[in-house]
């Protein structure tokens, strides 16, 4: 990098920004997640997390997991997930993710969606923050996965 661009955000710090705006039209009332599909330095898709598309959103009142701890009976959340949202969105338009994709998302992703990941054949993950990280089965997926992951440190 030469001097005179030194004050630019990096890549990586752009595309989580994006995320983090993209996590903003969330409708999940318990946790805001987004997520920025990229190939080549541009911008296949995005998605966030909420209810299905033309569904009403959750509330205080209609949320079945509001009381639950975070993690516990995720299989009764009527969300999609912004990982699954943003693949979902770049197949809706015909966009291929084959290739060299990167998946920045504001959080590290569930099982489901990180074997979603896996299968789609995103090359890299990059995440802000850990969610459930201590998951052994998580942890044993990645290493027999070519998905490259890292922490965006802020």
């Amino acid at each position: 990098m030469n001097q005179e661009n030194d004050f630019r955000i990096s890549k990586d710090g752009y595309f989580m920004k994006i995320a983090e705006v993209v996590s903003e039209r969330s409708t999940c009332i318990k946790r805001k997640v987004g997520a920025v599909l990229i190939k080549d330095s541009h911008i296949l898709s995005t998605g966030y997390n909420g209810s299905p598309s033309g569904f009403k959103h959750c509330t205080p009142l209609t949320c079945v997991r509001q009381n639950l701890k975070s993690g516990e009976k995720p299989e009764l959340c009527r969300g999609v997930h912004a990982e699954i949202n943003c693949i979902i969105q770049a197949a809706i338009h015909g966009t291929s993710i084959q290739g060299i994709t990167t998946l920045y998302s504001t959080h590290f992703p569930c099982m489901s969606c990180l074997k979603l990941i896996i299968n789609a054949g995103v090359k890299r993950l990059v995440y802000k923050e850990g969610y459930n990280m201590e998951n052994k089965i998580k942890k044993e997926l990645l290493n027999e996965s070519k998905l490259n992951v890292e922490q965006l440190l802020t």
